[in-house]
């Protein structure tokens, strides 16, 4: 059961600069320092210098990628926690060198989702952060230096570095130096790892010297870290020649590594010789073997052919990949649909998205949501956006950026000119309204309380203090729906409804001039199926108490003159309209679900008839 805390920062909150904005500084910062080190000739800089110690330290008998370099699996018994602060996973009763690898283990593992860790954590506290403290308070603490192992030592430095605690792993490095736990390649391939990641070829050769100081040998993951932190290709393909002449290209892993490095420069010569694309796998099997192919070489291949050539390419290669056993990923779909994001190709994004449910039965992933929801969602497209954000909160995939984009949407203030506002602050103001409201809590009514506060021309404090209060429920409904319901059709046929929608939408009017009203009751449904009766059956209908404070003050305050906002015209034609307008236009008008009269390009049929009468009558 998870308990909600509220606790005070244990640590000073820091600006509010974002996290990319402060890792811009620190590479800057660090490209000046490395640039004053290469006007001064600093010999860290040569890359043949890495190459020689390489090549006259090298184990003539790891002829493979050695698997002892991988921390061994955690025993069954320290399954990895979840939803749960990381102060609170239970150290172990009696310490030993098994239960302090477990307990780094149990740790490192933890997760806690993204919703969850708002009512867990207080302001300022992040999960990875508060591990990496734990995990330094554990490795400082005297009394269990003498069960630190170095195993448990490369789990906590791999931990540090994949989440970007650069400066908290080299201290543990010191530690681990300290504590003489550090006579493992494993404990410096994840270093020099981690300066590759980064391209720091300065601090990868110190790093190299002080393993060969040390008298560690160094092994092929080594010779992988000095081909994947130099910049040059030219570079690259030397390293890995070097490798061969030594003969460590005979292992298969090892094999299959370089090709993924090489593949970019194979792509790249052999689409300017003007050959045929297809005739690379061939090539490619006359070279390396029939099985060269690996998970980040089909990657490579497809992500270089989509950029360079077509995605249309991109996918005839995969299908004859597909043909000769390899089953695609997650990963090349997310390629392939961050290059249709590139070229604004929605109806192939659709497409891609149908063939790979189709014929290699791949499911999008959190990551692949979280890119399709960025393409519709800057294209301003309003009903793929809805179908991708009932999709993601239903199966719980929403991302930060998600809730970010839509909640800053919902809270967005009214524009006070509506003549002179653009399309993009048109957007922002409305994408939130029209795409969220679909929770079991959530309906026309709660949308109608919500808008009748926004549109208050000068709102008091209590009349905003209840538009607060609508867009939270409105977006805690729509959060909280995960699990609850599952949709009758998939994705791709959705999306490709949604998206011939917003082609009609487009070609009525300029949608920057319509209300968001109009938007919300034309917006296309997602048909939702409850997985169990008894999860809807509780909840109340709409007319419950929770919203009469609302209603009153938005009445209140509409009734005085002056304050509230005209409501403008219903843009809706018949061919564009799948069901009766609520806008307040529409209905202001007598327009509703029971009249017959329709609207047509913004007027109404009503006025010509009655302009019809009156002229007979004269």
């Amino acid at each position: 059961m998870i308990q909600q805390v509220n606790r005070t920062p244990t640590r000073k909150i820091k600006s509010a600069r974002s996290h990319a904005e402060r890792l811009a500084i620190y590479q800057r910062g660090k490209d000046f320092r490395n640039q004053m080190l290469k006007d001064k000739g600093s010999w860290s800089y040569d890359w043949r210098i890495s190459l020689n110690d390489l090549e006259r330290n090298h184990d003539p008998h790891s002829s493979q990628i050695e698997v002892s370099c991988a921390t061994p699996e955690p025993p069954r018994s320290t399954a990895a926690p979840r939803n749960v602060r990381a102060d609170q996973i239970p150290p172990p009763a009696v310490w030993t060198v098994s239960s302090f690898y477990s307990f780094v283990v149990r740790l490192a593992t933890s997760k806690v989702d993204r919703l969850i860790s708002r009512k867990i954590y207080s302001k300022g506290e992040v999960h990875v952060s508060a591990v990496a403290d734990i995990l330094a308070n554990l490795f400082a603490d005297p009394t269990l230096k003498f069960v630190v192992s170095t195993e448990a030592g490369n789990r906590a430095l791999q931990f540090l570095f994949d989440n970007g605690k650069f400066a908290r792993g080299r201290g543990l490095f010191g530690q681990l130096q300290e504590l003489q736990k550090d006579k493992d390649p494993a404990t410096y391939n994840i270093m020099l790892g981690a300066a590759a990641k980064q391209k720091d070829l300065h601090s990868f050769t110190y790093i190299l010297k002080t393993m060969i100081t040390y008298g560690v040998r160094p092994d092929n993951k080594t010779w992988f870290s000095l081909a994947q932190v130099v910049r040059e290709d030219e570079v690259r393909m030397v390293i890995i020649g070097r490798m061969a002449k030594l003969g460590l290209l005979s292992d298969l892993a090892t094999m299959k590594e370089a090709v993924a490095l090489l593949m970019p420069q194979w792509v790249l010569k052999w689409l300017d010789s003007g050959k045929d694309p297809q005739g690379l796998l061939e090539a490619m099997d006359h070279q390396y073997g029939a099985q060269w192919c690996s998970e980040r070489a089909a990657e490579s291949m497809i992500n270089e052919f989509g950029v360079r050539r077509s995605i249309r390419e991109a996918l005839i290669i995969q299908d004859k990949l597909y043909d000769r056993g390899y089953q695609p990923t997650r990963g090349i779909l997310l390629l392939l649909l961050r290059q249709c994001a590139w070229s604004k190709a929605h109806e192939l994004m659709v497409e891609i998205l149908g063939f790979f449910r189709i014929k290699y039965k791949v499911k999008p992933s959190k990551q692949v949501y979280d890119s399709l929801f960025k393409q519709v969602w800057k294209s301003g497209l309003y009903n793929c956006s809805r179908v991708l954000w009932i999709y993601t909160c239903i199966q719980g995939h929403t991302t930060f950026d998600m809730q970010e984009k839509v909640r800053k949407s919902l809270y967005a203030a009214r524009c006070t000119s509506v003549a002179g506002q653009s399309r993009s602050k048109a957007w922002e103001e409305s994408a939130g309204k029209v795409i969220t409201g679909h929770g079991p809590r959530n309906n026309t009514a709660r949308f109608h309380a919500m808008m009748s506060l926004w549109n208050l021309r000068e709102p008091s404090r209590q009349a905003r203090d209840g538009f607060l209060r609508a867009v939270r429920r409105i977006l805690d409904g729509d959060l909280g729906a995960v699990g609850q319901y599952h949709i009758s059709k998939p994705l791709d046929e959705l999306l490709s409804e949604a998206l011939r929608a917003d082609r009609r939408w487009a070609l009525a009017r300029a949608l920057k001039d319509v209300p968001i009203e109009c938007k919300h009751s034309q917006v296309i449904d997602v048909p939702l199926v409850a997985k169990s009766p008894l999860q809807t059956s509780d909840v109340p209908e709409e007319s419950s108490a929770d919203w009469t404070v609302d209603n009153a003050v938005a009445s209140a305050l509409s009734d005085e003159k002056g304050r509230a906002v005209p409501s403008g015209r219903c843009w809706m034609s018949p061919e564009t309209r799948v069901r009766p307008c609520t806008c307040p236009a529409y209905v202001k008008q007598g327009l509703g679900a029971s009249s017959n009269t329709t609207m047509v390009d913004g007027h109404q049929e009503q006025d010509q008839q009655a302009g019809a009468a009156s002229s007979a009558t004269a």
